[in-house]
């Protein structure tokens, strides 16, 4: 048997693995269509049919979050949004008073250019960061870092508990 005719029966591995990784692609490309709502194959192509403008509260959404992501100043990249997730991360992190990241905020804007676009106090920082729904929420965690004490919708009821359940630890 000529070995043309052998691949045609028995593709090779390496065909086999193509295809595979073909469709795989394919798919994960449906499910971002499907994610996206991109449907063009089945809708019909009407030019007269003008995409309707977003609600009022979404365009607010929108206009806010575009705001924040503007950078700091001309020379950077950083966002503004960042730079108050960052400082508002790093009070979580390390249990930071709110006049010391004052503190920081202030000396940041002393360090940069006068045309900036930073906050220069917590308040602010906070007040950016929930305009966009973004907000943090302190969990108490084991020691061991194997269960969080909090509530859920699921009926787990953590919060009030002193110990961990599964190894007695604080």
């Amino acid at each position: 048997m000529p070995s043309g005719e052998l691949e045609r029966r028995f593709p090779s591995s390496s065909t086999v693995d193509h295809t595979f990784e073909m469709n795989q692609a394919m798919y994960m490309q449906e499910m971002l269509n499907n994610a996206l709502g991109w449907h063009a194959s089945f809708e019909q192509k009407d030019e007269s049919h003008l995409e309707e403008s977003p609600h009022e509260f979404t365009q607010r959404f929108y206009n806010l979050l575009a705001k924040a992501n503007e950078p700091v100043f001309k020379e950077v990249k950083e966002s503004k949004l960042l730079v108050c997730i960052r400082l508002l991360s790093f009070k979580s992190n390390w249990n930071i008073l709110n006049q010391a990241l004052d503190n920081i905020a202030k000396l940041i804007l002393d360090l940069t250019p006068p045309n900036n676009s930073l906050h220069n106090n917590y308040y602010e920082v906070k007040r950016l960061v929930s305009k966009l729904g973004l907000e943090s929420k302190k969990i108490d965690c084991c020691m061991n870092d194997c269960m969080l004490f909090c509530d859920n919708d699921n009926g787990k009821n953590d919060a009030s508990l002193l110990r961990c359940k599964f190894y007695g630890n604080p």
